[in-house]
């Protein structure tokens, strides 16, 4: 029998690569809401070739135009997103964790983008799942939940590495397997 998280709000969902063969296989979602309508979060390790001033036209010039813009998830291109910690934004969004909120204003963007102190990162669309869907992907062991931290949300490194380190640092069998298996989610 396994587990079931009430929900997984706030958490790091990481997914099984020996069961997760598509978009998701080898990634690490940062879950924004889950509850009994379903679920909504944003992949951490997806990096696109876009860069935030050729996603969005007419963006200030600033010091992060170039900065790339993440794979949110395979639902809905056109929902653009920031993740940031810029606490005292006149509009940050909605809380995530303490200190760390997502805003899909343009105001904000500007605002996040001119603050040279605030960390962020912007998404272009989202991984979402309807009523049940998410728990039945649970049952087939497809996610590990994980606790999160400002540091892995806003950690930049090649993709599988964030990944195999959001499973070091969830600690037990997973550090184990991680360390000493080529995939460690097989065995």
């Amino acid at each position: 029998m396994v587990d079931l998280p009430k929900s997984t709000r706030g958490k790091l969902i990481i997914s099984n690569s020996s069961v997760i063969q598509d978009f998701f296989h080898k990634t690490i979602i940062l879950m924004v809401d889950h509850d009994e309508d379903g679920a909504f979060g944003l992949v951490l390790n997806k990096p696109t070739k876009q860069t935030l001033e050729s996603l969005i036209k007419n963006l200030p010039s600033t010091a992060h135009s170039d900065r790339p813009v993440y794979d949110g998830g395979p639902v809905d291109n056109m929902f653009v997103t920031i993740v940031h910690n810029k606490k005292s934004s006149k509009d940050p969004g909605v809380e995530i964790i303490p200190g760390v909120y997502m805003a899909r204003s343009y105001d904000t963007l500007v605002e996040v983008l001119e603050s040279e102190e605030t960390q962020f990162r912007v998404f272009q669309g989202y991984s979402g799942w309807s009523t049940g869907q998410l728990e039945s992907e649970f049952e087939k062991l497809s996610w590990a939940v994980s606790d999160v931290t400002e540091e892995i949300i806003f950690r930049e490194d090649e993709t599988e590495e964030l990944w195999r380190d959001a499973l070091k640092n969830k600690g037990g069998i997973y550090k184990y397997f991680v360390e000493h298996t080529k995939d460690p989610l097989l065995n």
